[in-house]
């Protein structure tokens, strides 16, 4: 079974409440979120954080070694901006807190994205992208040829969207089976070794592949069609609180 530590994109709402909220107001929010945490003032910027870090809280707590690892890359950014200042010195200790700053705006960015991620079916974005557009394309599909049909998936591109984004935590799962596989028979990533580094790379690329290869068959299996019937989630009036709330913080930036 793979290691959810390693996978800070997997579908895990646990108690969170967020996984009941729309998911088209949720992305609206998150691309607000992050647009406000990457300008704005160290206060708004600590209560966003705190915000975050408390909805947080009711996630798996399988996310905590993926954030520690998180922290420490935001961390080595920021730090790596303040030695090289840009203008000929090699460090200069008064960058310091503009560097710690600018590592709490990432790691914010960070939070709002996991809380995306484990609370939000992204298929369920994939179904809106596909209504949206078979919308748009509705008027024009009488001038068409009736025996003209759109190529596999890209009738569909919201299916394609889905399957992009759950590339992402498939292949941290198959990483995380690979590398169990090998310490299982004695096989150890190590640079000192290049040979079996690279033994687990072909493993994981193979993996990556029969991975893609299940997908398409159970799709296959289960009848997928281009034309697939959609149920559309509809908004409550929490998600257009939500709504509002994102708007007020793209309104905030402008200011």
């Amino acid at each position: 079974m793979a290691n959810r530590l390693a996978n800070p994109f997997a579908f895990e709402p646990g108690k969170s409440s967020l996984a009941t909220l729309h998911p088209l107001a949720k992305l609206t929010f998150l691309l607000a979120v992050t647009s406000v945490t990457m300008w704005s003032g160290v206060g708004l910027l600590l209560g966003l954080f705190a915000i975050g870090f408390f909805l947080l809280i009711p996630l798996p707590r399988a996310a905590s070694g993926t954030l520690s690892s998180i922290l420490l890359l935001v961390m080595f950014a920021a730090l790596v901006r303040g030695i090289l200042p840009g203008d000929g010195r090699l460090f200069d200790a008064a960058t310091l807190p503009d560097s710690g700053v600018y590592a709490l705006r990432l790691f914010t960015v960070y939070i709002y994205s996991r809380l995306f991620y484990a609370t939000t079916r992204v298929s369920e974005i994939g179904d809106w992208m596909t209504a949206a557009i078979r919308a748009v394309r509705r008027p024009f599909r009488g001038r068409a040829k009736a025996t003209k049909r759109e190529p596999g998936l890209l009738g569909d591109p919201g299916m394609l969207f889905s399957l992009v984004l759950l590339f992402l935590p498939r292949i941290f799962d198959t990483y995380q089976r690979t590398k169990e596989a090998g310490e299982v028979r004695g096989i150890m990533l190590s640079r000192r070794n290049l040979r079996r580094s690279l033994v687990m790379l072909e493993q994981l690329i193979v993996g990556s592949i029969e991975q893609a290869w299940r997908t398409a068959v159970a799709m296959e299996v289960r009848g997928y069609s281009p034309e697939r019937s959609i149920r559309l989630t509809a908004f409550a009036g929490r998600d257009w609180g939500l709504l509002v709330l994102a708007i007020a913080l793209f309104f905030l930036k402008m200011i």
